[in-house]
């Protein structure tokens, strides 16, 4: 069998709980730069006797931090960092133009909005202008209309910034309570395959997933703005514990699911089946030899039946069972 050997980053997919418990698909991330799971684990030694040798070792405190980079901008990312949803209020944006004023006025082309900001701040009606040409802004209030009145000199130009209405706008409102979204999570990277002597020529042999049930963002949000480069985006966050087992002290934190074409063609010789399931109304037991001599019990669900299988139970005849996506396979005739 060639080797195995990891690369890229994959892509991400995270996915919602709803009210009603179903789950939405809230955002995809094709564009990474890198994506990282680490876990660790808390160990104690517990020494005695003497010397103080280690008798034993105790593990606890187990964590899974999760880190991805995106190259590409989605709200949707702010959303969950942040604990909030852009949504359009009526939002406003902000405009810049150049007026030509009449004596004492100018007529701005759209309606300028009041800022409010709530008790503390009121709404504040202004609008700002100066000079074309010159850095000598000055505050003007308005009330309503789009005239605005003031020192304007007629016939010459002025650079006026106000706040206005913007039907494409959303607004996201963060409060002081900023609590960040939990998903479940599903990042997919590429499992390469390379030449048993030369592992760097390598093809796509197959995928690694992981299953992450419950994943909270550590929240918070830095933008750092710069002329010269793309602002790439940061999700951090931890793997809770998902309560989906029936083991008595034990939660899921993720599933590694490894997905390698031709897998069992390379590793199975031969199928053996039960004998004693050989019976109509029983469900198929069937074995793997491996090609090391081992045997390994095979999931039906990686199985095909000819005739198919009723309600997941043999049916009297002969049958064809084969390995899915290969062609081993072993024809056995159930009795009835």
């Amino acid at each position: 069998m060639a080797k195995l050997f990891l690369g890229s980053v994959g892509t991400v997919e995270a996915f919602k709980k709803k009210e009603d418990r179903s789950y939405e698909l809230a955002f995809v991330s094709k564009t990474l730069t890198d994506s990282g799971i680490n876990t660790t684990i808390s160990k104690e030694d517990i020494r005695g006797g003497t010397g103080a040798p280690i008798q034993f070792s105790f593990y606890h405190d187990p964590a899974v931090e999760i880190t991805l980079t995106d190259v590409v901008f989605k709200k949707e990312y702010l959303e969950a960092q942040l604990g909030t949803e852009f949504k359009n209020e009526g939002s406003h944006g902000y405009a810049t133009e150049t007026v030509v004023a009449e004596a004492g006025k100018i007529t701005l082309k759209d309606q300028p909005l009041g800022l409010d900001f709530g008790a503390c701040g009121g709404e504040l009606k202004y609008v700002w202008a100066t000079e074309a040409g010159k850095e000598e802004w000055k505050t003007y209030e308005f009330t309503t209309g789009k005239e605005i009145t003031g020192d304007f000199e007629a016939g010459k130009s002025y650079c006026v910034r106000y706040c206005k209405q913007d039907p494409n706008a959303l607004i996201a409102r963060v409060t002081s309570s900023i609590i960040p979204a939990e998903y479940m999570l599903i990042i997919t990277a590429p499992v390469f395959a390379g030449d048993a002597c030369s592992a760097s020529n390598g093809k796509k042999a197959g995928t690694i997933t992981y299953e992450i049930p419950r994943f909270r963002l550590n929240g918070g949000s830095e933008m750092a703005f710069n002329m010269s480069s793309n602002q790439t985006i940061s999700l951090a966050g931890s793997a809770l514990a998902a309560d989906n087992t029936c083991e008595m002290g034990e939660q899921n934190l993720y599933n590694i699911v490894l997905s390698i074409d031709n897998y069992a063609k390379d590793v199975y010789k031969e199928l053996i089946v039960d004998e004693d399931s050989l019976k109509a109304d029983m469900v198929p037991v069937v074995y793997g030899l491996t090609k090391e001599g081992k045997v390994m019990k095979i999931d039906n669900k990686n199985l095909t039946f000819e005739p198919a299988l009723n309600g997941g139970k043999f049916a009297a005849g002969a049958s064809k069972i084969t390995l899915t996506g290969t062609d081993i396979s072993d024809d056995v005739t159930v009795a009835a």
